[in-house]
């Protein structure tokens, strides 16, 4: 984990009110991995007074480069979006655990929506690297909520929206339920979007037999473990895990899902 200013190279509209803003990373910081997260002072005076949370969208290592694909809609993230080539911004990063590839399955299932839509694709597209041919299942309202992406050609892109304007009509976890049985062989899972979505598609996973890993969205106040603003509950000894520290990604069932 480093914290330095980061120049900012761009900072575009990638759907309705979705942006990304990538990044020069220098060498000094460490790679980031998918699943894990960066931190952003917005304004160095008091408003807004705490840093914010984002997961990294990609990472370029020959060009030090990373992006976040954010969502404008608070006072913060408007600050974010009125950023420009060439401004800088003070970054942590990168902090967290990471998805972890298991050993014994090689058929990638991604899923993600919302803002968890970033995390995801910044998966697909390594695993990707490693060789493996990921399924990633993305879900949204509508059309103009599904962000301009960039995926390597081994990434097979399924698209959800509420009101059927693109792809799939149905949200993800309906989708799901049309995966057939051969398409589940050797398969794991990891998702990021919204807690009801993430809740559905653990609680698909348990049934299907797949082991499966969520990255959880959280309001973090400190983002380093102190304040215990981002604590989840778990099934296990722990009873509860910090977000910014234990997490943000964790195998789904260690979670308490209410």
């Amino acid at each position: 984990m480093t914290q330095f200013d980061a120049r900012v190279m761009e900072n575009r509209e990638v759907a309705q009110d979705y942006f990304e803003i990538f990044l020069e990373w220098p060498a000094p910081a460490r790679a980031p991995l998918p699943g894990q997260l960066v931190t952003f002072n917005v304004e160095k005076g008091f408003h807004p007074f705490l840093r914010r949370p984002f997961a990294f969208a990609s990472y370029d290592k020959s060009e030090r480069l990373v992006s976040v694909i954010y969502h404008r809609r608070g006072p913060a993230t408007q600050l974010i979006s009125s950023l420009r080539s060439g401004d800088t911004l003070d970054v942590i990063g990168p902090r967290g655990f990471a998805f972890q590839p298991p050993r014994d399955a090689d058929q990638p299932l991604l899923v993600g929506g919302g803002i968890g839509t970033g995390p995801v694709v910044f998966a697909a597209n390594w695993l990707a690297t490693k060789g493996l041919h990921p399924r990633l299942i993305l879900g949204f309202r509508h059309q103009g909520l599904f962000p301009a992406l960039t995926l390597r050609p081994e990434v097979e892109l399924q698209v959800c929206t509420d009101d059927g304007s693109l792809g799939f009509k149905g949200n993800v976890r309906a989708f799901l339920s049309t995966i057939q049985a051969s398409e589940k062989d050797n398969a794991f899972v990891w998702a990021c979007g919204p807690y009801p979505m993430l809740k559905a598609v653990h609680e698909w996973s348990q049934a299907e037999g797949l082991p499966c890993q969520v990255s959880v969205e959280e309001i973090m106040a400190c983002g380093v473990g102190a304040c215990l603003g981002c604590a989840v509950e778990t099934v296990d000894a722990r009873q509860m895990v910090r977000v910014c520290t234990e997490g943000p990604v964790f195998d789904s069932k260690v979670l308490k899902w209410t």
